[in-house]
């Protein structure tokens, strides 16, 4: 893995807002090359939709992409946004939920009727299914913007910043009004979002003549069952380094998602090699 993750690492502030807001924005996280080939993707993924019949002004929800382009995968432990992952979530964790979507304009004449926002929290019936009081965070996301939505009505994706303590959220009866709190995330390209799984959040429409293009990357522990089929072509995998494979679903057995051993956890070796176990804490407790 690039050494160069190490200049950065989660900081404390950084850690304070994630916990209290239940998201972070990180700017300037991938530079305008790298853009403009991710972006030149999503363009040819919204074409081959397009050509298979999605309607013109339609959004599009892409999974399955990570083996389709070399940067995809160097997004997987991107040295700007990774330290922050395992920061956050430790070092037993993996990349469970991948998928990408383009959002262009809603058509000119269309009506521009005001409706309540789809707001929801992320992993369906873990929300559910789960007992405690808040629920466990057990996965986050980055949503990597590759479009411009420094300002509202370009499809940007709203927040309820401290909602992810909150189990359940109400939502107005008029069926055009929001919650309170909620707000457009106004952001440049190359900018990365960090989201707890359970905050409050949502798309909503594209009144601009911007098309909004954003990548998702979700990890979360080891012992969590994917959620996106990953079609990664044997080659592609067998080039990968221990901590891309670990990234990837990689073990060397089902028991060590749980109770991991150190061939099943390469990042943990790599971490106290250049941090020190008193920092990255023992393998087994």
């Amino acid at each position: 893995m690039d050494p160069t993750c190490l200049n950065y690492i989660l900081t404390e502030e950084e850690r304070r807002k994630f916990n209290e807001e239940g998201f972070l924005v990180v700017e300037d996280a991938l530079p305008p090359d790298r853009i403009e080939r991710l972006s030149g993707m999503l363009d040819q993924f919204y074409a081959e939709r397009r050509a298979a019949g999605l309607k013109p002004h339609e959004a599009m929800f892409y999974p399955n992409f990570i083996g389709k382009d070399q940067a995809f995968f160097d997004l997987l432990d991107w040295p700007k946004t990774f330290p922050k992952v395992w920061g956050i979530l430790g070092w037993n964790i993996f990349l469970y939920h991948a998928h990408c979507g383009v959002t262009p304009p809603i058509a000119p004449d269309a009506p521009r009727v005001k409706k309540t926002l789809g707001w929801h929290q992320d992993s369906g019936r873990v929300n559910v299914e789960m007992e405690s009081h808040p629920r466990p965070r057990l996965s986050l996301k980055i949503a990597f913007f590759l479009s411009d939505v420094s300002e509202p009505g370009r499809g940007n994706f709203y927040v309820i910043p401290g909602s992810h303590l909150q189990d359940t959220l109400e939502r107005p009866a008029d069926g055009a009004s929001d919650p309170p709190g909620g707000m457009p995330v106004c952001v440049k390209p190359g900018t990365a979002v960090f989201f707890d799984r359970r905050l409050w959040h949502s798309a909503s429409p594209n009144w601009s003549d911007v098309t909004r293009k954003v990548l998702f990357y979700g990890y979360g522990y080891r012992w969590i069952r994917t959620k996106d089929d990953m079609e990664i072509p044997k080659e592609q995998f067998e080039q990968c380094d221990p901590i891309r494979k670990q990234i990837l679903g990689a073990g060397l057995n089902c028991n060590g998602h749980f109770s991991p051993a150190e061939g099943d956890v390469p990042l943990w070796t790599w971490l106290k090699e250049h941090l020190g176990e008193e920092k990255v804490g023992p393998l087994r407790k």
